[in-house]
């Protein structure tokens, strides 16, 4: 069973090679983040011609997740708990008879580029994480195991990124964020990219500035984590880093695992 993570930034824009990564690599479950589509214009028939069902939260020009299976999926949930009024489209949840699958998008945090002492993107990037981590925490206590995958908008460690001095007091790097994100390695949750690859230096993004892709000034932004019952069955983790190369690319990679049936 291939699972596979990956901010597609516009599932239209991107569609040919979505297409093409479904046709290659022809994972069983794909989380996808920043569709930038709604149910109107996402492109539930081109993916269902692939052999993929669509179950998406949806939000015009902005954000906007997906989860994207082989076979029938049920229960779907958009509307994470304990914060009100929440309009941005970050999170879907969906089940089958056997797994909880949620895609996540994190909010980002940093202010915007006209006023720099505006706080509160990050204010919200730690509410929305913080009841997140609630959440998630409250589902695993229910006895069927959680497959999370998502944009997590966290650089975790100094050498998840191509110059960690670069980054001090941006939103992706304060300590304050790599806390809520280390709560979810504290559940009964497994980090399928780090389980099998604890140090090694792995990108996930690499923005379209400055040919950072080609100079490998990258970032890791993404994973996969699965309930800690399921470790057993997590055979390989990686990262297709070919498709950030290819023709109309993201300025991410999916992100992958693959574990044994059940």
């Amino acid at each position: 069973m291939q699972i596979v993570s990956w901010n597609v930034a516009s599932v239209r824009a991107r569609l040919p090679l979505l297409k093409t990564f479904l046709c290659e690599e022809k994972p069983d479950i794909v989380f996808l983040q920043e569709i930038k589509a709604t149910s109107e214009n996402f492109p539930f028939s081109e993916l269902k011609k692939c052999g993929y069902r669509s179950y998406i939260h949806g939000q015009k020009g902005f954000n906007g997740v997906a989860v994207l299976s082989k076979k029938d999926l049920q229960n779907q949930v958009i509307d994470m708990p304990a914060i009100s009024g929440d309009i941005q489209a970050r999170f879907v949840q969906v089940e089958d008879d056997n797994l909880i699958y949620i895609s996540v998008y994190v909010p980002n945090g940093n202010p915007p580029l006209n006023d720099l002492k505006d706080t509160s993107r990050l204010a919200y990037k730690l509410e929305w994480m913080q009841a997140f981590n609630n959440y998630v925490h409250q589902l695993s206590t229910c006895q069927k195991p959680i497959v999370i995958g998502g944009d997590f908008n966290v650089i975790v460690h100094d050498f998840d990124v191509y110059d960690a001095q670069l980054f001090q007091g941006n939103a992706l790097i304060l300590p304050s964020v790599r806390a809520q994100f280390s709560q979810l390695e504290c559940m009964p949750l497994i980090n399928t990219l780090r389980y099998l690859h604890p140090t090694e230096k792995l990108y996930s993004f690499w923005d379209f500035q400055q040919g950072a892709a080609q100079r490998n000034m990258g970032m890791l932004l993404d994973y996969i984590f699965i309930s800690s019952i399921l470790k057993d069955k997590l055979y390989k983790s990686g990262i297709y880093k070919q498709y950030r190369f290819m023709e109309k690319p993201s300025d991410h990679a999916p992100v992958y695992c693959f574990l044994d049936d059940f």
